[in-house]
């Protein structure tokens, strides 16, 4: 099941952020201010007992397109209603890093698994992700990333890969080393879903072939280091796969404006472009959520044997087709490929050993 092991109900916390990043594939800092910024509180209720109903998982997942730490508050309600309805949930934050050492405190004794966005050392973060004043993000992202290393967590860092720090990637593994971090994980830049920041994606974003051999370099380094370095293009090495991840299947995303999504990307309803992945909707006087089945079929055909234009292709059980998010946005289609991902997912795979025993740690 690879990538797809990773099965979580995730939780779009708000759409307002601390960072400005210069990249940022949703641009919540410079979209329209109408609508809701924080998602409501009877939706989550909700969507979590809808979740412990027809899923055997327990693993929630506080994810949001702005930091979910800003509504630290809600996180701690929705924590304790999931707690009280099962005592074995698991849960996941994902973060920009930029909180209080207050938070940080309660972060590591209250979360199972953190992933921290931090694009590798001070002269790169700060660049690519500047505070929303433009300052430096740097030495409190760093102070807390050292702290939660030290706990008795899971720690991982996922770092964004543009032109600036193609050629580092090796200097990133040191970085994070040197501040007891033991999983990273990288991606390369992509087009922005809202279109916000597409020129600095296009201009900065490096060739995909480039960062594979890069990472690959970084890969065989962060083993000599004791570090596990990953990449969403890797993400299915370790199993075949019918499903490139967890929105094949799907698992359910809460979205601020009410709904229910099939992926991190698609996350506003008002996107006409990644509607084919928004299958739910709450309706809060009756305090229930439609689903839409049809929608659901049609997500669920995202499967590998049903890529077409992957047919014949020796690496399609440890691709399925890769992100489906991406491929949406970037294609028009959820069956689209993108020929460039094609070649560096394939450079890799003769590179890496497949099918080796399961990954230790799970892309955020």
């Amino acid at each position: 099941m690879a990538h797809c092991r990773k099965r979580q109900l995730s939780i779009f916390v708000n759409r307002t952020c601390s960072l400005a990043c210069r990249y940022c594939y949703d641009g919540v800092n410079r979209s329209s201010t109408t609508g809701p910024r924080r998602i409501d509180k009877d939706f989550v209720k909700r969507g979590v007992l809808d979740y412990f109903a027809n899923y055997a998982s327990r693993e929630i997942r506080f994810f949001a397109n702005g930091e979910p730490t800003l509504d630290l508050d809600f996180i701690k309600e929705i924590t304790q209603f999931a707690l009280e309805e099962d005592e074995s949930c698991v849960f996941e934050l994902q973060t920009n890093g930029l909180f209080s050492e207050d938070t940080a405190k309660w972060i590591s004794g209250n979360m199972d698994i953190v992933w921290i966005s931090c694009d590798g050392p001070p002269e790169i973060q700060d660049y690519y992700r500047p505070t929303v004043g433009g300052g430096p993000s740097s030495p409190t992202v760093e102070r807390n990333i050292r702290y939660l290393a030290a706990q008795p967590i899971i720690l991982g860092c996922r770092a964004t890969i543009g032109k600036r720090n193609l050629e580092r990637q090796v200097d990133i593994i040191d970085y994070f080393h040197s501040l007891g971090v033991k999983a990273v994980m990288s991606d390369p830049m992509f087009a922005s879903v809202n279109a916000c920041n597409s020129e600095f994606s296009f201009e900065e974003s490096p060739s995909l072939l480039d960062y594979a051999k890069r990472f690959l370099e970084a890969r065989e380094y962060a083993e000599s280091k004791g570090l596990f370095y990953g990449s969403i293009l890797s993400a299915n090495f370790d199993e075949e796969t019918e499903c490139a991840c967890r929105a094949c299947i799907p698992y359910p995303h809460l979205t601020v404006d009410g709904h229910v999504s099939a992926c991190d990307m698609a996350s506003d309803w008002c996107n006409s472009k990644m509607a084919p992945l928004i299958y739910g909707e709450y309706d809060k006087e009756k305090d229930r959520i439609k689903y839409d089945q049809d929608k659901i079929v049609v997500i669920k055909s995202r499967i590998a044997s049903n890529m077409s234009r992957c047919q014949g292709c020796k690496i399609l059980k440890n691709c399925a087709g890769a992100c489906l998010g991406e491929a949406l946005n970037e294609t028009g289609s959820m069956f689209g490929i993108k020929p460039e991902v094609c070649a560096a997912i394939r450079y890799l795979s003769e590179r890496m050993p497949l099918n080796k025993g399961l990954f230790p740690f799970l892309h955020p």
